[in-house]
């Protein structure tokens, strides 16, 4: 039997969908059939491009902007995609921040937005998409973006990989929670997926060097993680939730 991904007629909504790993998912999505809510903070011109090839594709698409450490920000968000599109059945929880710093010089407010935005604004996203599943009778699929820094330690991140160990454990916990509802919530955690922040925040990154210490010889990319979303968003994995997928190349050696 030919294996293929349909998602005709659902409508998914995917956060930090204005940049890198985010734009692949939502990419990935529209290639299967659904519609897409692209929800972006800083990224504006990168969601709207996005949304643009979804519409050239004969897809629906909109863009939101939006702040995810504020509830009410949440709430917009999820309201205005079921005004415009009718229903949520699929939920990225991509959005996410990167800030490197030694634990000795971390800040509070740092520590606060990183766990702010990674941590608070998935699950107050996961909840109230939850709330419109079992209003709507859906039976839904929810993807966290976790990452390889959930699992192992790298310098300078205490703060990013406490987060990402919080994802794994709360994919779980909402995973029992929601299987009640017929929702199904699962991870994926990337490895070394080159993005735009790369090349903006690592002067001395080199694609070569990254590749050369990855067991299967390359970095990955955006369009690595898009059709594993897919594919947990889809029939092919009804009866899989709780999971955590690592999507890394074999790790970095």
């Amino acid at each position: 039997m030919a294996l293929s991904i349909d998602l005709s007629g659902k409508i998914a909504l995917v956060t930090g969908a204005g940049t890198g790993i985010g734009v692949g998912i939502a990419e990935s999505l529209a290639a299967c059939g659904a519609d897409v809510a692209l929800v972006y903070h800083a990224s504006a011109k990168g969601a709207e491009e996005t949304a643009a090839k979804i519409k050239a594709s004969g897809r629906r698409a909109l863009t939101i902007g939006a702040d995810l450490q504020k509830v009410a920000d949440i709430d917009r968000i999820v309201d205005t995609t079921v005004k415009e599109l009718g229903r949520i059945d699929i939920l990225i929880n991509n959005s996410g921040i990167t800030d490197p710093h030694p634990p000795l010089e971390l800040t509070e407010a740092q520590w606060d937005q990183t766990l702010d935005v990674n941590l608070k604004g998935m699950f107050f996203c996961s909840q109230r998409v939850a709330r419109v599943m079992v209003e709507q009778k859906i039976k839904g699929a929810m993807v966290n973006l976790s990452s390889v820094h959930s699992a192992r330690s790298f310098i300078n991140h205490t703060h990013y990989a406490a987060t990402k160990a919080a994802i794994n454990h709360m994919t779980h916990s909402l995973a029992k929670h929601f299987a009640a509802y017929g929702i199904r919530v699962n991870a994926i955690a990337p490895g070394a997926v080159e993005v735009e922040r790369y090349f903006r925040t690592m002067p001395d990154y080199n694609r070569d060097e990254w590749a050369s210490r990855i067991p299967l010889g390359r970095v990955g990319f955006p369009s690595d993680i898009g059709p594993t979303a897919a594919f947990l968003c889809s029939e092919h994995t009804s009866w899989m939730t709780g999971q955590v997928i690592f999507i890394d190349g074999g790790g970095i050696l």
